[in-house]
């Protein structure tokens, strides 16, 4: 990109490319200063950081099928003589010779550069007889740590809650970033510079500690601070630069009725995944990259009685553990090796996997099932020593998809395969044909037990509890949920040591608990997170408890009555 100095404002420099891009001094990122004119305004709204609220607005195109993330930076309209101030400061930067090494520590790098801008501000400011009172030298010390020591403006849209994946694409000054917000796809109004990529590879290579170069063009890494994941790539693998792609995970807990509210699963379906996980059933979560299954899954932990203890095991620290554990979760995670790391350090998934089975009793979480490890978990199903619930995750669209992986490519015998109890496949649907893509649970199956054979047919061991309806728009259940047939739902009854009709009950109650929850929380979104579900749940099986106790089995249409009396005064309670 050239610099062209704008006949509008010398405070800029602007770089023509159709419309002007600006990029005052001191910034190494081009900002888009005007939505295109086929820009169909949709919603505004704030991101709180540190600093000023950055203002965000969101625009369809009307001319193609494309929809626009639009920012413009408080920073990015400062005084001029700011910018000035920012720039000086930065050249005594290039000149420092720093006394001691904590500038080179790149947990403390940031808190050296803003004392270094505060005091430097300080000094240019008073050698130009200009005034900052301490709250404005302080903002201007903090935009000048976040350029240089931090991560510039991406700080601020990994403060954004909506934004799932931020990707960098290369060439940078071709490609505006790109965004998925809300499980949709955005361009941008931003360009990363050059100079913005070498500070983002060489941050990104500080943190990690590993090599990011021609000769280990590959990095992988978590910026823990953000609930983020970076994928870098470099030359040769990109001939036109460097390129990233940062995926958000959730860093609080995502909920059922959450996940209902943005209708990914019915009121039944959440009930019905409850009942499976209190029932201990095994369940994996099936679907193509960015279909929700760790949301799901995530959303299922709040299901588990809290008396259980939970061990969770991960190559990519993607669940929400410490959140949990702050809720009061008897929850231990294990991180394993990444698959993309060179080098011994770290524990393999299988030898993590086979310490897990040994560590007791506990509810088991895969973060992902893909590797050999996956032969010693389904063959401690097979004999019972895998613990009391076991979920995870594992890519494929389809039932048979996930069979075939297992068996086929893992190289799991079929008979363990049975030990599987449920599938519930997530995909991203473009509802109605349109652009948007929408998460949403497509199939809820259970693998039948009986009548297996020597050799099996995939499309013969799945029977479908509840399909998702594209006309509708809605997860439905078949005769195997509404006439009582499913043999995971027997097979819990005659562990809970009650009839099949009471077993519907206690799922049917289930969903209407989630409605009420869902009702409130339009009003309270608060309802619908973590916290509140907590309580909720632990309500309901407190109840149960009760129940049992006076009338020997629970009684469901007390328990109800009860459980939305307990729900009002909760919600009252705020």
């Amino acid at each position: 990109m050239e610099d062209v100095i704008g006949e509008k404002d010398s405070n800029f420099y602007y770089m023509y490319k159709m419309q002007p891009y600006v990029r005052p001094i001191f910034f190494d990122t081009y900002i888009h200063l005007t939505p295109p004119p086929d820009a169909v305004f949709i919603k505004k709204y704030e991101i709180k950081g540190k600093g000023r609220p950055l203002q965000v607005s969101l625009y369809s195109l009307s001319t193609r099928p494309e929809k626009l993330y639009f920012v413009i930076p408080p920073e990015y309209n400062l005084p001029l003589e700011e910018l000035k101030i920012l720039q000086k400061v930065k050249e005594k930067l290039a000149k420092h010779r720093p006394q001691d090494s904590s500038f080179m520590d790149p947990e403390t790098s940031r808190e050296y550069f803003l004392k270094f801008a505060r005091e430097k501000i300080k000094e240019i400011a008073e050698e130009n007889n200009i005034h900052f009172d301490m709250e404005r030298l302080n903002m201007l010390a903090d935009i000048f740590a976040k350029y240089t020591a931090g991560f510039g403006l991406l700080e601020d849209l990994l403060l954004d809650n909506n934004i799932q994946d931020i990707y960098i694409n290369a060439p940078v000054s071709n490609n505006p970033l790109h965004i998925v917000w809300q499980g949709e796809e955005y361009t941008s109004n931003i360009y990363l510079s050059e100079q913005d990529v070498e500070a983002l590879s060489s941050r990104f290579r500080s943190l990690s500690g590993r090599p990011f170069s021609e000769a280990s063009p590959i990095l992988d890494m978590g910026l823990e601070k953000y609930g983020s994941r970076v994928a870098a790539i470099s030359n040769p693998l990109t001939p036109k630069g460097v390129a990233f792609a940062i995926r958000r995970h959730s860093i609080t807990p995502w909920t059922l009725p959450k996940l209902v509210s943005y209708k990914m699963l019915s009121p039944l379906a959440a009930g019905l995944l409850s009942f499976f996980v209190d029932g201990q059933a095994t369940i994996l979560i099936a679907g193509s990259r960015g279909a929700g299954k760790t949301s799901l899954l995530s959303s299922l932990i709040l299901e588990i009685p809290q008396r259980f203890r939970i061990l969770t095991l991960e190559d990519t620290p993607e669940l929400p553990i410490e959140h949990l554990q702050n809720l009061g979760y008897k929850i231990q995670s294990l991180i394993t090796q990444p698959i993309t790391m060179d080098g011994s350090s770290g524990v393999d998934p299988k030898t993590a996997l086979r310490t897990a089975l040994r560590l007791g009793e506990s509810v088991l979480i895969l973060g992902e099932v893909r590797g050999e490890e996956t032969k010693v978990l389904f063959e401690a199903m097979r004999v019972g020593a895998a613990g009391n619930v076991v979920l995870g995750t594992i890519h494929g669209a389809t039932t048979r998809d996930v069979f075939e992986r297992i068996v086929y490519d893992i190289g799991v015998a079929p008979t363990s395969f049975k030990a599987t109890d449920i599938i519930v496949i997530a995909s991203p649907i473009r509802v109605g044909g349109g652009m948007e893509r929408k998460r949403r649970v497509v199939q809820i199956s259970e693998v039948v037990k009986r009548g297996w054979g020597i050799e099996v047919d995939p499309d013969k061991i799945f029977a479908d509890i509840m399909l998702y309806n594209a006309e509708k728009d809605e997860l439905e259940s078949t005769d195997l949920l509404d006439m009582g047939q499913s043999e995971i739902i027997g097979r819990i009854a005659r562990d809970w040591g009650m009839s099949i009709e009471k077993a519907l009950e206690n799922i049917y109650l289930r969903a209407r608990i989630r409605e009420e929850i869902i009702k409130y929380g339009k009003r309270e979104p608060a309802l619908l997170e973590a916290k509140a579900v907590r309580d909720a749940n632990n309500a309901f099986w407190m109840l149960i408890e009760e129940s049992k106790k006076e009338h020997g089995s629970p009684d469901y249409k007390e328990i109800e009555e009860k459980w939305m009396e307990w729900y009002k005064e909760y919600v009252k309670r705020g």
